[in-house]
C-alpha cells in the first residue's frame, strides 16, 4: 500500500489557489506556523482539523483522497477548482471553449 502524503497534497492545493499559509491559517483561526507544520510533514492533522483545512480550501475529504488528485499538476487543480465555481451554462460554454482551443492546436 503507497503511503499518502497529506503535507505535500495540502502544500500543492494550497499554492494552486494562489494562497498562502497564513491566509489559509487565518480562515480557519489556527496559527499559520501549524499550517506549516502540516504541510512539512511535522504533524498530522487530525480528521476535524484536516476537514476543516480542505473545507477553507474549497474542497472536501473524499476529493482529497482519491489517487488521481495526487497525480494531478496545479494548473490542473486550478482549473479545477475554478470550474467547480462555475454555474451548469458557464461550465457548458467553458467546454465548448475548451473544444475549439484543442482543435485549433
Amino acid at each position: 500500500m503507497e503511503k499518502i502524503n497529506i503535507g505535500e497534497r495540502l502544500r500543492r492545493l494550497r499554492k494552486s489557489l494562489n494562497m498562502t499559509t497564513q491566509e489559509l491559517a487565518d480562515k480557519i483561526n489556527i496559527s499559520q506556523s501549524y499550517i506549516s507544520r502540516f504541510e512539512n510533514n511535522r504533524a498530522i492533522p487530525d480528521i476535524d482539523m484536516l476537514s476543516r483545512i480542505l473545507f477553507a480550501l474549497g474542497t472536501d475529504l473524499s476529493t482529497f483522497f482519491t489517487a488521481e488528485a495526487e497525480e494531478l499538476s496545479e494548473d490542473i487543480i486550478q482549473l479545477i477548482e475554478t470550474a467547480k465555481k462555475l454555474s451548469p451554462e458557464e461550465r457548458k460554454k467553458l467546454n465548448e471553449f475548451l473544444k475549439v482551443m484543442k482543435n485549433l492546436s
